[in-house]
């Protein structure tokens, strides 16, 4: 894009009861990165209406000004690098922006956060403006998709306030927000699909071969290899080391950037980011080894078609032929998820329940991963952050004392339960408690 979005301070003139007044505003701007023209945008009239009126100091106003402008220049990069979710809005500009665009959006930031680029607090002011930058475009007709908005009533300095709450903390986007803890409260992410669920793993990915098959392999190798998203969209063909026909020797994986070689064009890189160049062995389950299999296929159909842009990616889209870019397999996880919720929740209530308790996306594969490393082979902290590609040995810690209190605490109670059932006797040992 030859252009972006900037906030500037400009002074104008109105008339007051009669009077001639000159005032500093705030504008957002489109400025011509080529000439250096700038010129008022008309979503101005979102500061204006929304915090201007308020009386709002200055430096507010800019403040709010800033985030709306990092998010109009997100989506013209995302626009400029050819993210097949934000093409439509070439066409169709500011009313055929969705929610799902601001879900891109809070995701990156989260991204950002666990590479230690900003701190959580940011992606929770990106999203509170977010939702009244909607709400806004809403009421003034600006935008076509229906959004329904919940409201909440809350105690804002010792008065009852209504809130809107933000439309992007929801299921079916799939919206990654940082851990809790890095806001100073507990996690409040799902980890994995539950001790030994094996079963809803290889469910996932069969759902995935159905909805989203040019990602399959990927979400197999997350949830077996332990991958992040940005590890796996950076895979070449070159990165795989496969085992031999027989299905003798190794399965592994050469993690490192490759961005240079995929998506040198792109403007924006955190969701393509890796953190931790390394080889990464895969566990050769079936259901791994079959996806391998059909993805060769898949890559060699397209070929064939004449389809395929770049002949080292390992993940190419099934629609456009490029590389899959991370904002790409976002969107294609979501739609396997949610179709994967769906099906649980006619076959599956119990899964269902859990799987809707937190929040979770792409980042669920890893804790699958450790959960198979930590229950089913009784692994070490310091073993599983090998395994994983961890820096620190605190990220495994956490992981398996968490999981080692809750699996402690469902233990006692069903010993409580026990206890009051044969409260008439004595029981001196949490032993003979166990025995019953």
């Amino acid at each position: 894009m030859s252009y972006e979005f900037v906030v500037k301070q400009m002074k104008i003139k109105e008339i007051r009861q009669g009077d001639l007044v000159e005032e500093d505003k705030i504008f957002l701007c489109i400025e011509d990165k080529e000439t250096g023209i700038v010129l008022p945008h008309p979503l101005s009239n979102f500061i204006k209406s929304t915090f201007d009126r308020k009386s709002l100091a200055l430096k507010t106003q800019k403040n709010y000004a800033e985030e709306i402008k990092k998010f109009l220049n997100y989506i013209l990069d995302c626009i400029s690098d050819e993210e097949e979710m934000f093409l439509e809005l070439r066409s169709n500009g500011i009313r055929g922006l969705k929610l799902k665009h601001g879900s891109s959006y809070i995701t990156s930031l989260t991204q950002r956060v666990r590479a230690n680029e900003i701190i959580a607090q940011q992606v929770r002011d990106a999203d509170r403006m977010l939702t009244k930058f909607y709400f806004w475009l809403s009421e003034q007709g600006l935008i076509t998709e229906n959004i329904q908005y919940r409201e909440d009533i809350r105690s804002i300095k010792g008065k009852k306030t209504v809130i809107i709450l933000s439309p992007f903390d929801n299921f079916e986007l799939g919206t990654e927000y940082p851990n809790m803890r890095d806001m100073g409260r507990g996690s409040d992410n799902l980890h994995d699909f539950g001790n030994g669920r094996l079963d809803l793993v290889n469910l996932f990915i069969r759902i995935a071969e159905l909805e989203a098959p040019d990602i399959a392999l990927g979400i197999a190798l997350q949830c077996y290899g332990g991958l992040r998203k940005g590890e796996v969209v950076n895979l070449l063909r070159s990165s795989v080391k496969e085992p031999y026909r027989n299905g003798s020797g190794e399965f592994t994986l050469n993690i490192k950037d490759n961005w240079d070689v995929l998506f040198s064009h792109k403007k924006l890189t955190v969701a393509e980011q890796v953190k931790k160049t390394r080889i990464q062995a895969v566990f050769k389950a079936p259901i791994v080894l079959e996806m391998y299999g059909k993805h060769k296929n898949l890559l060699s159909r397209l070929e064939k078609k004449g389809l395929i842009k770049n002949e080292q990616a390992l993940f190419c889209s099934i629609h456009t032929g490029q590389p899959i870019s991370g904002i790409s397999y976002w969107e294609r996880f979501t739609k396997v998820k949610n179709k994967f919720l769906s099906i649980l929740l006619v076959n599956d209530e119990e899964a269902y329940q859990r799987l809707t308790s937190k929040s979770w996306s792409t980042h669920v594969g890893r804790g699958i991963f450790t959960n198979m490393l930590v229950f089913l082979l009784g692994w070490s902290a310091s073993e599983v952050m090998i395994a994983r590609g961890d820096s620190n040995i605190q990220s495994s810690k956490s992981y398996i004392e968490e999981h080692n209190v809750k699996k402690k605490t469902e233990e006692a109670v069903e010993i409580i339960a026990k206890a009051t059932t044969h409260a008439d006797k004595k029981y001196t040992k949490i032993e003979d408690l166990r025995n019953l």
